[in-house]
């Protein structure tokens, strides 16, 4: 789509926005990129406390980016109240690698899990989307199944 002539790129674009915002009368010079899943090695390394994308970067498919992030500032929140009621320094290597496994788990979890529905929801094999299908209706049928995943979605667990 990018390499397409400016009229026809505009065409297609305002087709897979369903027209809502009308015609695209302009566009800039076209740019991609890459969406990549990322996870740092160490969340923690002399002093130093990788939080957010700087820590971990997810597909955006199911929009859980922002709900790790913010879960790591509480993790690391937590820790450090903790930590002032102790009497222990933030800086503690103790401390710091207990974030880290307080996090790395659950963001890696996360990751794994969109990786998967990115790749069930991709695929093209007829066998394994009238499974992924199955399983889907199957999902939507069983309110509280769906109640947890949308907490869960929501960052309300």
């Amino acid at each position: 789509i990018f390499s397409l002539p400016e009229v026809e790129f505009k065409r297609q674009l305002a087709a897979q926005i369903e027209g809502e915002l009308g015609a695209v009368k302009s566009v800039s010079k076209r740019f991609k990129f890459p969406l990549r899943q990322r996870h740092a090695n160490s969340y923690v390394a002399d002093q130093a406390i990788l939080m957010g994308d700087a820590a971990h970067s997810i597909h955006p498919l199911a929009g859980q980016g922002l709900n790790l992030g913010l879960d790591d500032v509480q993790a690391l929140i937590s820790i450090a109240e903790d930590a002032k009621k102790k009497g222990y320094e933030l800086s503690s290597p103790i401390l710091l690698k207990r974030y880290e496994r307080a996090r790395k788990s659950e963001n890696f979890s996360m990751m794994l899990g969109m990786e998967g529905f990115k790749r069930l929801f991709g695929a093209t094999d007829p066998i394994v989307r009238l499974i992924r299908n199955l399983g889907v209706d199957a999902m939507n049928r069983h309110t509280f199944i769906k109640a947890q995943i949308a907490k869960k979605a929501m960052g309300l667990q």
